[in-house]
């Protein structure tokens, strides 16, 4: 664990970090610094110690002005340079600087200034050597200036490139985890959507046919009051679900008397076909073929889809009778839910949140819905969901 603080102190402290690398390279520039070093008079003067204390301390401000402290260091080393030093030491703040630029800049842009910074630091070097003597020796030194210049901007070049796929992977991830969010809230709103819209629907019409028998028929209009009590019951229940994964608490263990429900599938349509009749709606369910389960979403989304149409026959079709009919076939499973002897919505495809939410349920599992007029009359929706490898 020490280690690994250690080794990202730089990444936290990033202007601390700086001050430490400007000052440990100007350490090293003037314990460089020595009279055998100076070619013509043996003593380095006040200017090469300036020029060499200007060419690493700027360093402290490399990531936020790196061009301007590249200038500053390539102009301090060509004086140093210049008045006769000879120590390659001097060299560490230009190539930290030129590596800065390389990092903090595309390469169109800090190669040329790498460039013009080689040349200036070339020419201080044979300013300084040019009243000694021209040798193998100065252009051998020379060469080894460029390539360290060279492999800094390389390095950098490379740290750029890393940091910036780096950079795009993390951008995609989050685009990534923004989508699965908004997927998920999609889901939840559709869920809300059928929970709030069916139940309520059933409370209505038992509400209104109370309220009608009230006072001629109590035992119907207590049947009435039995069946609202009950939705509303089974409302709550899957409010209460939805709720819980709208707010999960992982620090939180689940209390004793809370109530975990399964996802509803096809087993549960019995149950809401029954409500539905209780609301007034005959429907009758058949099943063809040997059913074989479907994946949990896949069958939420069927039990959902099913739910939905029955809702819409409750709402603009309440003296129609229903039917459900679930197909099972080797590759897809197929539900119907029809009515007949009532008028059909207006439009003759999809439309309103309800069916809009059929749709979008389907293609999440590669099915597809088709809802509209029956030739023999009423109205129909079809889902169809292929089954997975």
């Amino acid at each position: 664990m020490n280690s690994a603080r250690w080794s990202t102190w730089p990444t936290r402290h990033p202007y601390l970090a700086d001050a430490v690398l400007a000052g440990f390279v100007t350490y090293v520039a003037l314990l460089g610094i020595a009279p055998s070093d100076v070619l013509n008079s043996g003593d380095p003067g006040p200017v090469a110690y300036t020029a060499a204390v200007l060419g690493a301390a700027p360093l402290v401000l490399r990531r936020r002005y790196p061009v301007l402290v590249l200038v500053v260091v390539a102009v301090s080393l060509a004086v140093f340079y210049g008045s006769g030093c000879k120590t390659s030491l001097g060299l560490l703040g230009p190539l930290a600087a030129i590596y800065t630029v390389a990092v903090r800049h595309p390469l169109q842009r800090s190669v040329p200034i790498s460039a013009g910074v080689i040349l200036l630091i070339s020419s201080g070097v044979v300013h300084g050597v040019a009243d000694f003597r021209w040798a193998a020796a100065s252009f051998a030194g020379i060469l080894f200036g460029v390539t360290q210049a060279v492999i800094a901007v390389t390095l950098g070049y490379a740290i750029r490139v890393r940091g910036e796929q780096a950079e795009r992977l993390r951008h995609e991830r989050d685009l990534e985890a923004e989508r699965a969010v908004t997927e998920e809230r999609m889901r939840i709103a559709h869920e809300l959507h059928d929970v709030v819209a069916h139940h309520l629907s059933v409370v209505s019409v038992q509400a209104s046919l109370a309220r009608y028998v009230l006072d001629s028929d109590l035992e119907t209009a207590r049947e009435a009051l039995n069946t609202i009590s009950a939705t509303t019951t089974g409302s709550l229940d899957e409010l209460g679900r939805l709720l819980r994964v709208l707010r999960p608490s992982l620090d939180e263990k689940p209390h004793a008397g809370t109530r975990f429900l399964p996802q509803p599938g096809l087993d549960e349509l019995p149950v809401l076909l029954e409500r539905v009749r209780s609301s007034g709606v005959p429907v009758e369910l058949s099943v063809e073929g040997e059913p074989r389960a479907l994946s949990p979403g896949a069958e939420l989304c069927a039990y959902r889809v099913v739910q939905e149409a029955l809702t819409n026959v409750l709402k603009h079709a309440p003296s129609a009778t229903a039917e459900v009919v679930v197909r099972h076939d080797a590759d897809a499973v197929t539900v119907l839910v029809r009515n007949e002897g009532a008028p059909a919505p207006k439009a003759g495809r999809p439309s309103g949140h309800g069916l809009i939410g059929m749709c979008e349920r389907a293609k999440m599992y590669g099915g597809t819905v088709e809802a509209g007029r029956r030739p023999e009359g009423g109205f129909q929706v079809a889902l169809r969901i292929p089954r997975g490898d």
